[in-house]
């Protein structure tokens, strides 16, 4: 890695970063390509656990929906990240959107409770195929200066998708019902899937590196792991450390999804328009903040970044308790998704640049297993924790676990200033 810039950092910068990350074509398809998929996902976020809620579910049982979803990528993305070592990346993202293609549309078609959990883990088995690659795909065609921009510009189109699509869902649920907004993600993942298929390039070809030779899923993943782990980074105890680190931030950041729309409605008396708003800010936030912390995690080190988004984001994740309408609910959370925005970038550019392009698949799918773990027991937990100590107690342990995770990745993560690539 080079030595990080010490000049002051403008808007020129910004714009001169935005003008460097331009010349990646195949970024830019990918890119686009995500922020069609993401106004599709947009569309039903704000609404599933309203959704599953008009079927019967308990909080309880609408935090267990979005936990399986989280489940079943936890399992799907290692695969995916391997996979991508094996066959390319190309296959693996066409195939997740098609897969994720039939399961919306399977979505809108649901009458029962169990159908809902299994349509959702369907979909995080889409999931599981798609993101992890493609953020090894972005580490792949970027040069390693460039990737806390190139993973800025990504995330942000990741946002701006998550913006406009709850807006457009809030007002296709209105007109034509809470099912059609799945039908309509359906065609956007269609559309996705295809633009990815005639649009972009392989990025990696097995048969050019031979590390990727001959290798089976390994048991030792499960049975020597510091040992695996040690095969694919040169780095393994930062690796570590940033993994567990996130592990924990985000265990208490999936706390907050399920029960934000329940406790927007049922504590504050929001409606669903309302309840769409909140979400389409909080797209708007990440799409303004994201590119630009990227560029920024180039120039003075990803950690530092790192720390301050997620400090911004424990603290306010906490004060969504004080929050005594929709006004002050919505400044809270556009101000801890302002610093989730912040931290989001630098995390996958450090993880890319940790591991070798042969082995960056299954060390980004690694490191996703730790994200999705985080998000299966954080959205879990937090419907029974909201059965048992009240609809505010989420996100006060969302607070107290964010902390941790602080303390965790600033005593363990270091940056190398030379990796291998």
């Amino acid at each position: 890695m080079n030595g990080k810039s010490k000049e002051p950092f403008s808007l020129m910068d910004i714009l001169e970063d935005f003008l460097v990350v331009l010349k990646y074509r195949q970024l830019l398809i990918l890119s686009f390509a995500i922020l069609v998929s993401m106004i599709g996902f947009g569309l039903i976020m704000p609404f599933l656990p309203i959704y599953a809620q008009r079927y019967g579910a308990t909080d309880s049982e609408v935090g267990m929906i979005m936990g399986v979803f989280a489940v079943v990528r936890l399992i799907t993305s290692p695969i995916g990240g391997w996979l991508a070592d094996k066959v390319g990346r190309k296959p693996l993202m066409v195939f997740g959107m098609l897969l994720y293609t039939v399961v919306m549309y399977l979505f809108g078609t649901a009458t029962t409770l169990p159908e809902l959990f299994l349509y959702r883990g369907g979909q995080g088995a889409a999931s599981g195929l798609v993101w992890p690659v493609a953020m090894a795909y972005v580490g792949d065609i970027v040069h390693e200066r460039d990737r806390g921009k190139a993973m800025g510009l990504y995330t942000m189109m990741f946002a701006t998708g998550s913006a406009i699509g709850p807006m457009m869902g809030g007002l296709i649920a209105a007109w034509y019902g809470l099912a059609m907004p799945f039908y309509v993600t359906s065609i956007l993942a269609l559309v996705s899937g295809l633009m990815l298929f005639f649009g972009l390039k392989e990025s990696f070809h097995p048969h050019e590196h031979e590390e990727t030779h001959g290798m089976m899923l390994p048991r030792e993943t499960l049975l020597r792991p510091y040992r695996y782990l040690k095969s694919i980074t040169p780095y393994p105890a930062i690796f570590l450390g940033i993994s567990l680190g996130s592990f924990t931030l985000y265990f208490g950041l999936a706390m907050l999804f399920p029960m934000l729309p329940i406790y927007g409605q049922g504590v504050l008396g929001l409606t669903d328009f309302e309840i769409g708003l909140l979400f389409t800010a909080m797209g708007i936030v990440q799409m303004v903040f994201m590119f630009p912390s990227g560029c920024i995690g180039d120039r003075i080190g990803h950690k530092k970044i790192i720390l301050i988004g997620a400090f911004i984001a424990a603290v306010f994740s906490g004060m969504i308790v004080w929050a005594v309408g929709f006004i002050s609910l919505l400044f809270i959370v556009s101000v801890y998704t302002m610093g989730r925005s912040i931290a989001k970038p630098s995390v996958p550019a450090m993880v890319t640049t940790l591991t070798p392009t042969g082995k960056r698949g299954r060390g980004m799918g690694i490191y996703t297993f730790f994200e999705n773990l985080a998000w299966a027991g954080g959205s879990i937990s937090s419907g029974f924790i909201s059965d048992m100590y009240g609809r505010q107690s989420p996100f006060l342990f969302a607070m107290i676990l964010g902390f941790f995770g602080i303390l965790i990745i600033m005593f363990t993560v270091t940056e190398p200033w030379n990796s291998r690539d």
